[in-house]
Parts: structure tokens; C-alpha cells; sequence
């Protein structure tokens, strides 16, 4: 079935969160004339083979090219394709993305970070659910751990339901989150301010 996209996508409001040595990140929604400079800042964690940092950065930088030229990724359309990205005075911190199935239903793709043990991951994942249930109003998100971390300090303490005997889009086991889930959990785990 075909959406317009156009009247289902929306900008994420910019988010104020204060880390933990007391910088202020700034969370907004990615244009893509930032792309050219988002890749570059990623390109060190192509180095780092652990935890997969890696393989999620080469699929990351893969997804924004995609975005870049509008063309599909992992099956879902390109015109659902967001990215947010976290600043500290400007510099790239880290980055969370996401595509929506159709309009109620969210496939989380990535989230990585460039400055280790300010818990910059554990604050761009929860803006990415609000902006899957609270902005773009899915019912739904869909989503798979690629990485330990991911599947040990997110999955499991956001309590996503698994389904072991699904697949999602990366081919890994299916998970999910409904919106009566982000709705229990959502003051606890989303941080800062709108601005």
C-alpha cells in the first residue's frame, strides 16, 4: 500500500539533555545537508571491533547515503527513513535512526555514539521512541539488538517483548515495543527538556 509520507513524517522537537560531566546535548532531527559531516565523525568507530561498533557505523553511514539519494533500506520505504543527532557545542556525539513499516508501525534501525561513559546512547534511544510514539505516532516499534549492550541495557530493561521465532529486518530475533509499554516507562527513561 502506498502512503504519502509527507503527511505522516514530522521533525523531531529539539530535546536539551544535561550528560554527566554537566555538557548540554542537543538532540534534533538531522537534515541531510549534515550527512557529508555525520559520516565523517563516525568514520573512527569503523575501528573499533567491539560490540560491534564496526558493523553499526558501516550500516549507519550505508542508511544515510540511502536517505541521501531516496531509496529503500532493509525494506522499508526511504521516504520513512528519520535520524537524529546529538550535539555538544556543535560536535557530533552520537546518533540514533529509525524507519516506520507504514504509519503505525516503527523498525528501529541504529543508535551509536562517539564519546564513551556519558551515557550518550542511553539518552538518544528514548528519543527515539518518543519520536516514534509521541511525534510520528506509531503503535508499534519493531526492533532487533545487534549488539550486547544493546540487547542487555536496552531491550531488556525497557522491557521489549521478544519473539523468538520471528525474524526482523536485519534478520536477527524480532522484538517489540507498543505505545501502552513507552507509555508506562516513558518518565523514567526520557530525559531534558524540549526547547
Amino acid at each position: 500500500m502506498d502512503y504519502d509520507w509527507s503527511k505522516v513524517m514530522k521533525p523531531y522537537p529539539p530535546r536539551r539533555i544535561i550528560l554527566p560531566n554537566g555538557d548540554e546535548m542537543i538532540v534534533k532531527s538531522m537534515e541531510k545537508s549534515e550527512i557529508e559531516e555525520v559520516c565523517d565523525a563516525l568514520i573512527p568507530n569503523l575501528k573499533i571491533h567491539k560490540e560491534w561498533f564496526d558493523l553499526v557505523t558501516a550500516e549507519m553511514i550505508t542508511e544515510f547515503y540511502l536517505w541521501r539519494e531516496n531509496r529503500p533500506m532493509w525494506g522499508l520505504p526511504a521516504e520513512s527513513h528519520f535520524n537524529l543527532v546529538g550535539r555538544v557545542d556543535g560536535e557530533v556525539v552520537g546518533v540514533t535512526n529509525g524507519a516506520l513499516r507504514d504509519p503505525k508501525t516503527g523498525c528501529s534501525l541504529h543508535t551509536t555514539t562517539l564519546k564513551r561513559g556519558l551515557q550518550i546512547g542511553a539518552y538518544l534511544w528514548p528519543c527515539k521512541l518518543e519520536m516514534y510514539f509521541d511525534v510520528l505516532g506509531v503503535d508499534v516499534v519493531e526492533a532487533s539488538a545487534e549488539s550486547l549492550i544493546g540487547g542487555r541495557k536496552l531491550f531488556q530493561a525497557y522491557g521489549f517483548t521478544p519473539h523468538p521465532d520471528k525474524k526482523s529486518h536485519f534478520g536477527t530475533m524480532l522484538q517489540t515495543m507498543t505505545k501502552q509499554q513507552w507509555d508506562r516507562i516513558k518518565a523514567g527513561k526520557l530525559v531534558g527538556e524540549r526547547i
